[in-house]
C-alpha cells in the first residue's frame, strides 16, 4: 500500500510540472471567419476611432490570439470593458460619408434654391427705388466737380463743349463783317445770354450725373448688406439643422454599430473561452491518457497508476475548467487503516427539549407591529392673470400651474435604521398672448425629482453609523427662455448621483444632520442636445465624478397652528483641483431648499418655496449692463407662491 502511495504521489508532481499549454486550433467555422473579418476591418478602419485606447489594444490582442498565440488575461479584461464601456468605438460628424443622402440633410443645392430665394427677397422687401439716400452723401459736391464758373463761359466755346447755333452764328458774321456798333453790342449780348444758359445747362448735367452715380452706389451697397444679414442667417440655420441632423444620425448608427461589434466580439470572446487545451499523461509503463482541458465543459477520466510490480490504482480525473483538474482515488481502494472515525452509542442520546404540561393549554397572542412607517404628501395649485391691452402698467396674460409629490418608506428594527424618500416637482407656465418671436407658447419653472436612500447603524445616543445614495434628475427638457431652439436641460442632462458614508445624529423626528467625510459625486450629461460643459464635464464625455465631504441638516416643524416649516439643506466640499486651486479651501456648494406651508383647511393650503443652489460645477449666462454676454459661477435662486390643493397619506 505504501508503495502504491508514493507512486500517487510521484505521479502528482509529475503531472503539475508536466503541464503545458498548447497553441489554439485554427478557426475553421465559417461564422467565426466572418465575425473575425468584421472585427478586423473596423478595427483598422479609418473612419471609426476607439473610444478607450487600452480597450482597443485589447482587441488587438484578441485577433492575434485567434490568428497566432493564445493570451488568456486579454479574455477578461475584454469581458470587463464590454461591462463598463457602453460604446468601444466614436465618430465625428465630419467623418460620416455621403451625408447628401442622410435623410433631412440640406445638401448644396438646396442651399443654391435658398440663396436664389433670399435674391428674390432682397428685391421684393428692399428695391432700389425705395432706398433714401442720406444728404450727407452729398456734402462736397461741388469741390469734386469740374464746374464751370460765370467768368469762365467762352470755355464751353473753346473745349468744344457746345457750339453757337446758326442763328446766332450769322448775326455774330454780320457784326463782324460790318463793324457796327449796334450789331455788335447786340451779338454780344446774345453770344452773353446763351452763354450763360449753356454753362447752367452743364453745370447741373454735372451735379445730376454726379448724385445719380452716389445714389445708385449707395443703394446697391445697402441692398447687399441686406442680402448678406439674410444669407449669415440663412447659413446659420442650415449649419444648425445639418449638425442636429448629422448629431442624430450619428448617435443612431454608432449606438447600433456599437450593439452589432459586441455581437461580434463576444462571438469570438466565447469561441475562444471554449476552445479545449489537449494534455497528455503517460504512467510508468508509457500508456497514455489525453485530457481536454475546457470551460463549460464537464467530463471525466480515469487514468491508472503502476509502480514496477505492475500493482495500479485508480484515479478519475475530472475537468472543472480550462487550467484547473479535480483528482479522485478509486473507491474501490480500501483506505480505512489510514482513518479514524469517532462514533456516538445511541443509547447516550437524550432529548434537549423539556416540556411542562401545565403550561401547554395556554395560548397566547402578541401584536405584531410592522417596523415599516409608510407616508406621503401630494400638493397641486394653479395661478392664472389675465391682463387686456388697455392696462396703462403692461404686462402679459398667463396661467402657471406646479404640482408636488413626497412619499417615505422608512424601517426602524432595533438598532436598525433604513430611511427612503422620494420628491418630486412639476410646474409649466403658459403664456396668453401669442409672440411672434418665441418658438413656443410655454416655458417650465420647475421641474426636479429626488430620491434618497439611507442606512444607520446605531452607534452612541442618538448617533448612527450611516450610509446614504442620493439621486437627482428633472424630466423634461427645460429652455433657458420662449427663443431658444436648443435645451439647456432634459432627463438625465444633468443628474446627480451621490454616494456619502459617515456619521448621522437624529435626536427627534424633526431633526437630522448628516455628516460624510467621504462622498464621491457624479455628474451625468446623457441628453445629445445638451451642452455637457456647463456642468463641469469635458466636452465628448457623459459624466464626471467628484471625490469630496458632504454635510446635510433636514428639519421640519409646525411652527404654529396650521404654519408648518420645513428645510433641507446640503454641502460639498471638494477635495480635488480645478485650474491648479485646490478647492476644498474655497466656497463649498450648497443647496438649499425651504417650504412654509399655509394650511386653509384639510385640503386647501397655500405653499411659500425658496430655492438656493450654488455649484462651481455649473456655468450661469447672463448679460451685464453694458449687453455684455457673461458666463461663470453664481447664485442661483427660485422663489414661488402656490395656492392649492393638498392630500396626505
Amino acid at each position: 500500500m505504501k508503495s502504491i502511495i508514493i507512486v500517487f504521489l510521484l505521479f502528482i508532481a509529475f503531472f503539475f510540472n508536466g503541464l503545458n499549454t498548447h497553441a489554439a486550433k485554427r478557426i475553421v467555422a465559417d461564422t467565426v471567419q466572418a465575425d473575425l473579418q468584421q472585427v478586423k476591418s473596423i478595427l483598422y478602419s479609418k473612419e471609426w476611432k476607439p473610444v478607450d485606447a487600452d480597450s482597443y489594444r485589447k482587441m488587438l490582442e484578441l485577433i492575434q490570439y485567434i490568428e497566432n498565440a493564445p493570451v488568456d488575461t486579454v479574455l477578461v479584461e475584454l469581458n470587463k470593458a464590454s461591462d463598463s464601456l457602453d460604446h468601444f468605438w466614436l465618430r465625428e460628424i465630419d467623418d460620416i460619408p455621403d451625408k447628401q443622402n442622410i435623410p433631412g440633410y440640406i445638401d448644396s443645392i438646396q442651399i443654391a434654391k435658398g440663396i436664389s430665394g433670399i435674391g428674390k427677397q432682397v428685391d421684393h422687401d428692399l428695391p432700389l427705388h425705395s432706398i433714401v439716400v442720406p444728404e450727407e452723401q452729398f456734402l462736397g459736391i461741388y469741390s469734386k466737380l469740374p464746374l464751370i464758373s460765370s467768368g469762365n463761359k467762352e470755355q464751353l466755346i473753346t473745349e468744344s463743349i457746345v457750339s453757337y447755333p446758326d442763328s446766332i452764328q450769322e448775326i455774330i458774321d454780320e457784326a463782324a463783317h460790318t463793324r457796327n456798333q449796334r450789331k455788335v453790342k447786340h451779338a454780344d449780348s446774345l453770344v452773353a445770354a446763351f452763354l450763360d444758359h449753356a454753362r447752367m445747362q452743364y453745370n447741373d448735367s454735372l451735379i445730376t450725373a454726379f448724385r445719380d452715380s452716389v445714389t445708385q452706389q449707395y443703394r446697391i451697397e445697402r441692398q447687399n448688406e441686406y442680402a448678406d444679414s439674410l444669407k449669415q442667417i440663412y447659413f446659420d440655420a442650415v449649419n444648425r439643422k445639418n449638425k442636429q441632423v448629422l448629431t442624430h444620425f450619428n448617435d443612431s448608427v454608432t449606438k447600433a454599430m456599437n450593439l452589432e461589434f459586441k455581437r461580434k466580439l463576444n462571438s469570438l470572446v466565447t469561441y475562444v473561452h471554449r476552445m479545449p487545451n489537449q494534455l497528455t499523461v503517460y504512467n510508468l509503463y508509457d500508456e497514455a491518457t489525453t485530457l481536454h482541458l475546457q470551460n463549460d465543459g464537464v467530463w471525466f477520466e480515469w487514468i491508472y497508476l503502476k509502480n514496477a510490480q505492475n500493482d495500479s490504482i485508480g484515479i478519475r480525473v475530472e475537468n472543472l475548467d480550462k487550467h484547473t483538474l479535480r483528482l479522485l482515488v478509486d473507491e474501490a481502494v480500501n483506505l480505512s487503516r489510514l482513518t479514524h472515525r469517532e462514533t456516538l452509542e445511541v443509547n447516550k442520546l437524550s432529548s434537549s427539549q423539556v416540556f411542562e404540561s401545565g403550561l401547554r393549554k395556554v395560548h397566547t397572542r402578541k401584536p405584531v407591529l410592522s417596523p415599516w412607517s409608510l407616508g406621503g404628501r401630494a400638493y397641486s395649485g394653479f395661478t392664472q392673470t389675465f391682463i387686456n391691452q388697455y392696462w396703462s402698467k403692461g404686462g402679459t396674460s398667463s396661467a402657471s400651474t406646479l404640482s408636488t409629490f413626497n412619499y417615505f418608506a422608512n424601517l426602524s428594527k432595533k438598532k436598525v435604521k433604513w430611511e427612503n424618500g422620494v420628491d418630486a416637482k412639476l410646474g409649466f407656465i403658459y403664456y396668453m398672448e401669442e409672440n411672434d418671436d418665441a418658438l413656443r407658447s410655454w416655458h417650465k419653472n420647475s421641474d426636479n425629482i429626488e430620491f434618497n436612500s439611507r442606512f444607520g447603524l446605531s452607534a452612541i445616543n442618538k448617533w448612527y453609523y450611516s450610509a446614504e445614495a442620493n439621486f437627482k434628475t428633472q424630466l423634461f427638457l427645460g429652455y433657458k427662455n420662449n427663443r431658444e431652439e436648443n435645451p439647456n436641460s432634459g432627463f438625465f442632462a444633468p443628474a446627480y448621483l451621490t454616494f456619502s458614508g459617515g456619521f448621522d445624529y437624529k435626536p427627534n423626528k424633526q431633526f437630522s444632520a448628516f455628516l460624510s467625510p467621504l462622498s464621491v459625486k457624479t455628474t451625468f450629461v446623457t441628453h445629445p442636445r445638451v451642452d455637457e460643459t456647463k456642468f463641469g464635464i469635458k466636452e465628448g464625455e457623459t459624466r464626471n465624478s467628484r471625490i469630496g465631504m458632504t454635510g446635510r441638516i433636514n428639519f421640519s416643524k409646525e411652527i404654529m397652528e396650521n404654519i408648518s416649516l420645513s428645510t433641507k439643506n446640503s454641502l460639498f466640499f471638494n477635495f480635488g483641483f480645478v485650474d491648479d486651486e485646490w478647492q476644498f479651501v474655497k466656497l463649498p456648494d450648497f443647496d438649499t431648499e425651504t417650504s412654509i406651508n399655509f394650511k386653509v383647511n384639510q385640503y386647501i393650503t397655500t405653499q411659500i418655496n425658496f430655492h438656493f443652489i450654488y455649484d462651481k460645477s455649473i456655468k450661469s449666462e447672463w448679460t451685464d449692463d453694458e449687453g455684455v454676454a457673461q458666463s461663470g459661477t453664481r447664485l442661483q435662486l427660485k422663489e414661488f407662491i402656490t395656492l392649492g390643493a393638498a392630500y396626505k397619506f
